[in-house]
């Protein structure tokens, strides 16, 4: 790292780099899914509900990650549906919200701050402009998390795939951070625990990358706690 480069920005992914949580799309404390099929008539047992939400979820994530364009939360649940009710009875908008109010209620439950996150964040922010880059179904997913753990006022701001759009590894998710946070790719750090979203396509439009993630080859991790020293002593490529 050149001394005339210095570290300006760095951009935090949120899940898995920030938080811990349990990446299942069935919440072991609620099936929301089963309660709307109930409500819906459709005779499902809780298995069977559960099978047809993987099966929207999976079919719209899928090709999102294939397309690089975002689904939404409403878009599984309005999917969902369609798999659960009899054709031509739709679901109106208030139902297909309340599900996913449900459903991401029970899955937050199991999200937890990760070791020395707030200690980071705190220090990094000190001299360093900080954003939250994610990918995300729901809009209010990630600031409402940042919020009840204390950590959003670190944030200059939050840049997430269902606002623009795009999501990791597309370059645009990463452009848009940048423009909207006035740095310069050469100055930018990304942290994150995934290699493709964090790593590849951060060091592809140009950023440095700190791997958080599990260890493998060629892939070495760093700590949290480590991060602000590496920073500062520009250890990191």
């Amino acid at each position: 790292m050149s001394a005339s480069l210095p570290t300006t920005h760095v951009f935090f992914d949120f899940f898995g780099t920030l938080v811990d949580y349990d990446p299942s799309v069935h919440p072991a404390v609620r099936n929301a899914p089963h309660e709307f099929a109930m409500r819906a008539g459709a005779g499902l047992n809780a298995t069977a509900a559960s099978d047809l939400w993987e099966r929207a979820w999976r079919e719209l994530d899928d090709a999102a990650r294939a397309s690089g364009r975002e689904c939404s939360m409403l878009e599984i649940a309005g999917r969902y549906a369609e798999l659960v009710r009899a054709p031509g009875q739709a679901a109106g908008e208030p139902e297909l919200e309340r599900l996913v109010d449900d459903y991401l209620a029970a899955w937050v439950a199991n999200v937890r701050l990760a070791d020395a996150a707030a200690e980071c964040l705190a220090d990094l922010a000190r001299d360093h402009m900080l954003a939250v880059v994610s990918n995300t179904h729901h809009p209010t997913l990630v600031q409402r998390q940042l919020d009840r753990f204390g950590i959003g006022g670190y944030f200059a701001d939050v840049v997430t795939s269902i606002e623009t759009g795009w999501r990791k590894p597309h370059p645009r998710i990463y452009e848009r951070a940048l423009e909207r946070t006035g740095g310069a790719a050469g100055q930018t750090l990304f942290v994150g625990d995934t290699w493709d979203a964090d790593v590849a396509g951060p060091r592809a439009v140009g950023m440095r990358a700190a791997y958080v993630g599990a260890p493998g080859p060629g892939r070495s991790p760093v700590a949290l706690a480590e991060l602000p020293a590496l920073v500062r002593a520009a250890a990191l490529p």
